[in-house]
Parts: C-alpha cells; structure tokens; sequence
C-alpha cells in the first residue's frame, strides 16, 4: 500500500467515524403529530425537519404521526412519545383527568379548519344547524376537530342526540366526502382545498379566518401547538430548549420566505400536486402564530367551547396559566 493510498484511507475512516459519532450523539426524541403527514395545521413541524433544524440542534426526531388528535394525545399521555404536534384541547382534557401536560409554543391561534359540505348538497345545507341528524365527518372521535363540529351544531340548536359524529382522518376526508360517507366534514389544507378546487365540496364556515373564527367563538381560538408532559418538561428542558429553538428558527424562515419556497424545501409526497397546496396554504396563513407563543385569551376560549357543549363542566374555571408554558419559546425568540 503506497504512502498516498494509506493517508486517504485513513482520512476516509476518520470522516466516516466522525459522522458516526456525531449521529450517535444527537439527542434522540419521540415526536408524535395528530394527523397524516402534510397538513397545514403542523406544516411548522415539516419545515423544521427539512431544512435541518433539528439535526443543527443535536436532536434525532423520530416523527410518529397518527390517524388524528386524540390518538396522538392519548400516546402523550400513556408515555409511548414524549412531545406532540397536537390541539390544546387534549392539555385540558389531561388536566380534567389529574394527568398534566403543557402546550409551550403555539402554531395556529384559528382552528384553521374549514367546514366543507359535499357540493350536492348545497340547495339543502345552509348553515351547522340543516346538519341535524346527517352522519357528519370529524378527523377523530374526541378530536379538536369533534369539539368544533359538536359546538357549531350546538350554537345552532341542534341536541347532542340528534349529531351523527364519525371520524373519517384527515387525509382520507376526501373519499369520505365524494363517497358520501359523510355528507359534510371538518377538515385541513391541503385536503380541503383538494375537494373545493376540483368542484367536489364548498365551504359553509371557514375557520381558517379569524373573521368566520370571532363569528362562532367570540375570539381567537388556540388550535394547534406542541405538547409535553410535565414531567419531560422538567426531566429534560434542554431537549424541550432544542426542539422549540428549530421550531422558531422555522417561524422566522416561513416570515422570511414566500410559500413558494416552502413548498420548494419540502418532500415532494408531502406537498403533492403544487398548485392545490399552494392555494391551500395561501388560504390558511391567517391562522399561523407570528410569536408562537400561546395566549390566555385564546385558550380561554377553547375553555368556554368545552363548557359550552357540556363535555367539561366549569371548564372556564382552569386557570389557563396553568395549560401553557411559553418559557421556551421566550428564550428562543431572544436568540438571534
């Protein structure tokens, strides 16, 4: 073996074991995400992960993602993952049960999840309340997407007897809808613009504005965010710290980019057909949080919503300091 021969083979060791090393190395985190992969509502998670922000803060993210947002709480909660991508809804069911969680950054302060109604039926639906005894789609049993469903009915004098709930998914909610497995869902983008645009379902309230949100709930509404359990959050801040740091830096770099360049970074499975998702995320900008911090006000009414359907009594009497914990995202925002 000539001098040059030894010197390169051992330069290519070397680099082959750092890189081993340094895989070794980074933090390994269960992430759970309450839908398919590809919805607006934690497009935040995806955009993170593709532009390497959590590989530059030393975390191994295994994403795990779930049929809906009960599904994935109920993990959090069981401890099979250690964070979720999930609606506050499911911090204040734990909180109900004696279990505690926590959401500490916030992604959509809207539901940003519009009601859609399969369009053969648009001479007989006119508002929630012509939905009365019709099987309607929810993307989970207990999900945030049944608690909307079930308030908006509720607000139009429809009785809890008289809903026919069925979870249909949130990628799926398009064979639902055109099977007439449901004659109306609530859904996420891209889905939903999927249906609108190719003439298969029209919006009857859109929760992606804060206009058609204030309307029903009187107020911005907190949807989605990350979660944690209490206990991770106080075992393992750091690791909290480095996964809220990529989710910053990923708000910063949505601020800085038009959605073009998001669809550009992301997997080409997640976005599809690029024309549909970009409409979709352009009709869904509303609802993300510049701050990503997660407010009293907005979770307050989450509070009232529960009360209001009767799934929590005195619901409005949590403390909604005690659901949020917006330390981490503070700090992140004062790195530069």
């Amino acid at each position: 073996m000539t001098r040059w021969l030894r010197i390169t083979l051992a330069l290519t060791i070397g680099l082959i074991g750092g890189q081993v090393a340094w895989a070794a190395e980074r933090e390994k985190v269960d992430f759970g995400v309450g839908s398919a992969p590809g919805a607006s509502v934690y497009i935040q998670v995806d955009l993170a992960k593709a532009l390497g922000y959590f590989a530059e803060e030393g975390l191994d993210v295994n994403l795990q993602h779930f049929k809906g947002g009960a599904v994935a709480g109920a993990a959090l909660v069981g401890g099979s993952i250690e964070i979720s991508a999930n609606a506050v809804d499911h911090v204040i069911k734990a909180k109900q049960q004696g279990k505690e969680l926590r959401m500490i950054v916030s992604f959509t302060h809207l539901p940003g999840t519009p009601l859609v109604v399969n369009t053969k039926y648009r001479n007989e639906i006119k508002s929630p309340k012509d939905l009365r005894g019709r099987p309607v789609g929810v993307t989970a049993p207990g999900s945030a997407t049944d608690l909307l469903m079930r308030y908006m009915m509720s607000k139009e004098g429809v009785r809890p007897e008289e809903m026919k709930i069925i979870g249909v998914g949130t990628n799926t909610i398009v064979p639902a809808i055109e099977n007439d497995q449901v004659v109306a869902a609530i859904g996420v983008d891209p889905w939903v613009t999927h249906l609108v645009k190719r003439g298969k379902g029209f919006l009857l309230v859109d929760l992606r504005t804060e206009k058609d949100t204030r309307a029903v709930f009187g107020g911005p509404y907190q949807f989605t965010g990350l979660l944690a359990r209490a206990d991770i959050i106080e075992r393992r801040p750091g690791m909290i710290q480095k996964v809220v740091n990529a989710l910053v830096k990923a708000n910063r770099w949505m601020a800085a980019n038009p959605v073009e360049k998001w669809a550009d970074v992301l997997p080409s499975e997640l976005v599809g057909d690029r024309t549909t998702w970009l409409e979709s995320v352009k009709a869904s900008k509303e609802t993300f949080t510049a701050d990503r911090l997660p407010t009293k006000e907005a979770v307050m009414t989450v509070l009232r919503t529960f009360e209001a359907v009767g799934q929590i009594p005195n619901a409005t009497r949590m403390d909604p300091d005690g659901l949020i914990d917006t330390r981490f995202v503070r700090k992140a925002l004062e790195r530069k």
